[in-house]
């Protein structure tokens, strides 16, 4: 977060919102007298959150110091007992919207708990008596975003993970969930396999050796969690038990691009059609006959991704999330994290299921490739060798040269022509 300057007492001083909030983790409140400010669900009289986040005396300044300070890092520090509707961010905005369109309407926002200091963003009452907690966390850029520097995929949600804990530790007995929702911040990506790896730890990959050959068997590799995840306490790389088991599940709000994936769909099956690759001009008058249809490229559908902690105290009733355009992950019997449940417009969206044999067909660029002699196989048939997760295609075989490569679901990645980030798309 953007840090601010000001001056306190003849001292100048740095903070962000996000300082304060570190600073007030686990502060018990004081009595609250004319005015009070909320932060991270709990109100506190101003000049002490300002006292311990700066370590200042009481006594070296005054409440509208504090209330200066506070307002600029974007708290709203209120008169005691004074009734406002408070002010929702997008993401509030967008999961009272999916609440609503799916039948759940019984919710509260900001609710008080009886000798409680925390108040989670919404409390879910459903019919079958559960009361779930929601607790909602928006990642929006700054300007840090833009400089330069070690990505670390995780280190973002890791964070989110970290403030809902502190907001859920007072309900132990309650279902709580995380609800994420990406509004504009740069390399926070939102997909399965990195909420786990925030979870669960570190993705990476196990090659098991054949101890007779002393060879690796690439055959057998497997994606393994390495460390460092926040639902699980390690020692090293070495997991040791669960933990944050209080928080049920990570859900998250996603704006579904369909009609971009629904116009991608229908290129590619025009390319194959076709046996050529579409050119730019055709691309973009395509894109104009399908504005206002279902291929529309701006169209976008509110949905709900849940990702289950397998380890949680309770678990998130199966029936809730679970709409037309939603997705569930979690750890199967084999205890391998998987999809459990894809909502029908969702499987509609991904078209037929893939399997190992079926014949497909890459037109031009997209289906290059290299024969075992090195030279370039004229050849844009394919059979498909291996499937990887949500039927996604890995390898082919081309029925011309025979040699098998590398491939996604739209092109073969050939990397002894070119590396992928230079083969135009």
């Amino acid at each position: 977060m953007e840090k601010k300057a000001f001056r306190l007492g003849g001292e100048q001083y740095r903070l962000s919102r996000g300082d304060v909030e570190k600073k007030m983790r686990d502060v018990q409140p004081k009595p609250v007298g004319k005015y009070q400010v909320l932060v991270s669900g709990v109100f506190y009289p101003p000049k002490q959150v300002i006292a311990e986040t700066l370590g200042k005396e009481l006594v070296s300044f005054t409440t509208m110091d504090a209330t200066r300070v506070l307002s600029a890092l974007g708290f709203d520090v209120l008169g005691r007992g004074t009734s406002r509707s408070p002010v929702k961010n997008e993401s509030e905005v967008l999961l009272e919207q999916y609440l609503v369109a799916s039948g759940l309407s019984e919710f509260q926002f900001q609710r008080e708990f009886p000798s409680k200091a925390r108040r989670p963003d919404y409390a879910l009452s459903v019919q079958s008596g559960h009361e779930i907690l929601l607790e909602v966390k928006e990642f929006r850029s700054t300007l840090s975003d833009f400089r330069s520097g070690a990505y670390d995929p995780y280190v973002h949600i890791r964070e989110k993970i970290q403030q809902a804990r502190e907001q859920f530790k007072e309900f132990k007995e309650h279902c709580c969930c995380l609800v994420l929702f990406n509004r504009d911040k740069p390399l926070v990506d939102l997909n399965w396999q990195t909420i786990y790896g925030a979870m669960l730890g570190n993705l990476g990959f196990g090659i098991p050796m054949n101890p007779e050959t002393g060879m690796a068997q690439e055959e057998s590799t497997q994606q393994v969690f390495m460390g460092g995840g926040t639902m699980v306490r390690y020692q090293g790389e070495q997991p040791l038990e669960p933990q944050n088991r209080t928080i049920s599940a990570i859900i998250v709000l996603d704006l579904l691009p369909v009609g971009d994936r629904r116009f991608k769909s229908y290129i590619l099956h025009l390319e194959r059609e076709l046996r050529r690759e579409v050119d730019w001009e055709e691309h973009l008058q395509l894109a104009n006959e399908c504005r206002g249809t279902d291929r529309d490229v701006t169209l976008t559908q509110l949905r709900a991704v849940v990702h289950e902690n397998p380890d949680a105290r309770i678990q998130l009733p199966q029936e809730l999330f679970s709409g037309p355009w939603d997705e569930r992950y979690g750890r199967d019997q084999d205890r391998r994290i998987r999809r459990l449940y894809v909502g029908p417009e969702i499987s509609k969206l991904e078209g037929k299921t893939v399997r190992i044999g079926d014949a497909i067909a890459f037109a031009g660029k997209k289906g290059r490739h290299l024969d075992d002699a090195r030279a370039e196989c004229p050849g844009r048939d394919f059979e498909v060798k291996q499937v990887g997760a949500n039927d996604h295609i890995q390898r082919v075989q081309c029925t011309t040269c025979h040699r098998e490569v590398s491939a996604s679901d739209n092109r073969v990645w050939d990397f002894s022509i070119v590396p992928p980030s230079k083969i135009e798309n």
